[in-house]
C-alpha cells in the first residue's frame, strides 16, 4: 500500500483502491493473504489517505480448481463479507470482482449489505447476464466492461452494453491481463481503451468521443476525482 501510494502523490492523476479480491484470499497452498490484523490496517490507510478513491477488488474468484473446494470458497465467501463491512464504515465506493461466480457474488452482496449502494461501487469486468447488470444498476453500481467486449464470443456482454445505458457504464484495463482484439495474448495497458472504446461506441451506434466522455464523467463521479 506505502508503495501505491507514493505512485499516487508523486503523480497527481494516480489514485488508489484498497482491498482483496476473492482469488487472492485463499491461495493454493491454503495461506491467507488478508487477515483482521491486515483489515484494520487497510481502513485505517483509507480513511487517513484522501487519494484512497474506492476499496477493491473485492469479491470470489472460481475459475482455479483449488478455490472451489472447502476452505477456499468458504474462505472467500467469508473476506467478501468482511471487506463489505470494513467499507462500509469508511464508505468509499466498492470495485466488485466476480470471475465464474457472478450469481454467488449478486446473492451474497443483496443478502448481506442490501443498503450499500446507490452510486457506491462498480463490477469489475462484467461477466454476467444483461438482467442481472440492470438489477445492479438498480443497486446504484456502475458497470465496468473491459477488452471481452471486443471478443466474437462476447455476445452476452455485447447484449449488456446494448441495454446498460452510457451514463452507468465504465471501461477498464485489467493490465497487464486480457488484452483485446486484436492485441489478443499481449501485455495490455491503457493504450488499448480506446478498442473498449471504439467497440462500446459501435454497439450502441454512437461516436467514440461521446463513449469516452461520457464514461471518464462516469468514473470521476463515482470516485469522487475533481
Amino acid at each position: 500500500m506505502d508503495a501505491a501510494l507514493q505512485l499516487a502523490k508523486k503523480y497527481g492523476f494516480v489514485y488508489l483502491s484498497v482491498g482483496d479480491c476473492g482469488s487472492c484470499t485463499s491461495p493454493p497452498a491454503g495461506d491467507e493473504f488478508i487477515s483482521d490484523e491486515i483489515l484494520a490496517k487497510m481502513i485505517k490507510f483509507c480513511r487517513d489517505n484522501k487519494k484512497v478513491v474506492a476499496w477493491g477488488e473485492i469479491g470470489i474468484g472460481l475459475n482455479r480448481e483449488e478455490h472451489t473446494r472447502g476452505r477456499g470458497k468458504e474462505n472467500q465467501i467469508y473476506w467478501f463479507k468482511k471487506q463489505l463491512e470494513a467499507a462500509r464504515q469508511v464508505k468509499p465506493p466498492i470495485v466488485i470482482h466476480s470471475r465464474d461466480a457472478c450469481q454467488l457474488v449478486f446473492v451474497l452482496k443483496e443478502a448481506d449489505m442490501p443498503d450499500y449502494g446507490h452510486g457506491k461501487g462498480t463490477i469489475h469486468c462484467y461477466s454476467g447476464t444483461p438482467e442481472m447488470a440492470l438489477q445492479y444498476v438498480e443497486m446504484g453500481y456502475l458497470i465496468s466492461i473491459g477488452r471481452v467486449v471486443t471478443y466474437r464470443t462476447a455476445r452476452n456482454l455485447v447484449e449488456t452494453v446494448k441495454r446498460v445505458p452510457l451514463d452507468k457504464i465504465l471501461i477498464e484495463t485489467d493490465c497487464p491481463y486480457l488484452s483485446p482484439e486484436p492485441n489478443r495474448g499481449q501485455r495490455n495497458d491503457s493504450n488499448n481503451l480506446e478498442l473498449v472504446v471504439e467497440k462500446i461506441a459501435e454497439i450502441k451506434n454512437i461516436s467514440p468521443e461521446k463513449v469516452a466522455e461520457a464514461t471518464t464523467s462516469n468514473a470521476m463521479s463515482l470516485f469522487n476525482i475533481k
